[in-house]
């Protein structure tokens, strides 16, 4: 393992004009931010760490065009908790390879991670795509020993879509319009990760840390993501890759969440014994940010249980109350 100290985003590097219209087709170098760039397995990867050494460990993996700073205010409420995020590969800090975006790859290189940080008793947090990839990680790695899953369905089924927003998560046409189409194109996308009437004012400390995070990933980064997602969950689902992992989990729903049919998710995920389900209500797909609080309080409650299976039906909470309902 080696570090790197960059802190500064840098400048991406464009070889022509129409390369650049493509979405940045060639493998592009970590920037880092924040953290520290480490090598793991030969790949950069930019990796925030925060909290006590021997607070419990939580690795967190952020979701699609997304970035480490999404789980800021999380984080900040888990102040006794060993917290690594890390910006998944192609997004944020981290190298933009032309390959390796499978969670199978990913899952391997996200345990050879805990592996070089030496850590133990760790639990996944993942949210939207970020959960694929925890999941793969547990798959991989006997270091991990629960997993919260937050806002992501058991494979692309249960996926919703607007009509006509199917364009921007489409190969070639989707990575030019999130980085070189209107402002507010992007923006609208960014914005259907929260529930209608969310305040996005206070959703991250730098205004426009969304639309940066949607249009940093170049376009190997943009449609392998997207591709391999559909085709590793229609193998096997996260549901019953979660069975199979026998685990301890605990999935989280934003009621109002605009890219998952939330009830056909819990339908299946309650069918798993190990998996505990929450759903918060006037939340969207984002409840860290919309919810900070609530999220703090049920993964703070999931680790007090420790490897203890749910024995009581799942349940339904408001994120304005901090008591279960039934």
């Amino acid at each position: 393992m080696t570090t790197k100290n960059t802190s500064s985003p840098g400048r991406w590097r464009v070889g022509s004009p129409i390369r650049h219209l493509a979405g940045r087709t060639s493998a592009e170098p970590a920037t880092g931010g924040a953290g520290t760039v480490m090598s793991v397995d030969g790949v950069d990867l930019h990796v925030r760490a925060d909290g006590p050494p021997d607070g419990h460990a939580l690795l967190m993996l952020h979701g699609f065009g997304a970035s480490t700073a999404w789980f800021d205010q999380v984080v900040a409420r888990l102040p006794e908790c060993r917290i690594i995020r890390v910006d998944l590969l192609g997004h944020g800090g981290s190298a933009r390879p032309t390959s390796g975006y499978d969670p199978d790859s990913q899952g391997r290189l996200y345990a050879r991670l805990l592996c070089e940080l030496d850590l133990n008793d760790v639990t996944v947090v993942g949210h939207s795509m970020g959960s694929l990839f925890g999941v793969a990680t547990a798959e991989y790695s006997t270091r991990i020993t629960r997993l919260v899953l937050i806002g992501e369905g058991p494979d692309t089924s249960t996926g919703t879509l607007p009509p006509g927003e199917w364009v921007i998560h489409t190969p070639w046409i989707g990575p030019i319009l999130q980085q070189h189409g209107p402002v507010f194109v992007t923006n609208r996308v960014v914005r259907r990760a929260f529930a209608p009437g969310f305040d996005m004012a206070t959703a991250f400390t730098n205004p426009s840390q969304g639309l940066h995070d949607a249009r940093s990933l170049n376009h190997p980064a943009f449609t392998q993501s997207m591709k391999q997602r559909k085709a590793w969950t229609k193998r096997l689902g996260l549901d019953a890759r979660l069975d199979k992992l026998a685990l301890p989990a605990l999935v989280i729903f934003g009621r109002a969440d605009r890219f998952y049919n939330v009830d056909a998710s819990l339908v299946r995920y309650r069918a798993v014994r190990t998996i505990t389900t929450t759903v918060l209500e006037q939340v969207g797909h984002t409840p860290m940010i919309e919810a900070p609080d609530r999220v703090a309080d049920l993964i703070r409650e999931f680790l007090s249980t420790g490897d203890k299976l749910p024995a009581i039906p799942p349940e339904t909470a408001d994120p304005t109350k901090k008591e279960k309902q039934p």
